[in-house]
């Protein structure tokens, strides 16, 4: 889908690629955005769909930062989403069962 929100790794030899190819992007990073070191390249992950990849592609010098789409990421909580129950299990006024602290 268009509006889908897609996990990136932008990829670049310095920070000063990453953060110039960055700045003014508004490209989500995420709550805590965390740059790490993969060999000689910094890395980091953000959040956008496609269209405004695909404009930032175009319009910026991507020649110095790798963009690579890791995922799908609305359509990977949508999948996930499938694995929450839809009935109350509070329901019959007893405490749940398993682990975990019961107040």
């Amino acid at each position: 889908m268009a509006d889908d929100v897609h996990r990136i790794e932008l990829r670049a030899k310095s920070l000063d690629e990453l953060r110039s190819f960055l700045d003014g992007s508004d490209m989500d990073l995420g709550c805590r955005p965390v740059v790490r070191r993969d060999g000689a390249d910094y890395v980091v992950e953000v959040y956008a769909p496609m269209p405004q990849v695909d404009r930032l592609r175009s319009a910026r010098s991507a020649s110095a930062v790798t963009m690579t789409v890791v995922e799908n990421a609305s359509e990977v909580g949508r999948a996930r989403q499938s694995e929450v129950g839809s009935g109350n299990r509070f329901a019959a006024r007893m405490a749940p069962r398993g682990l975990g602290i019961k107040e």
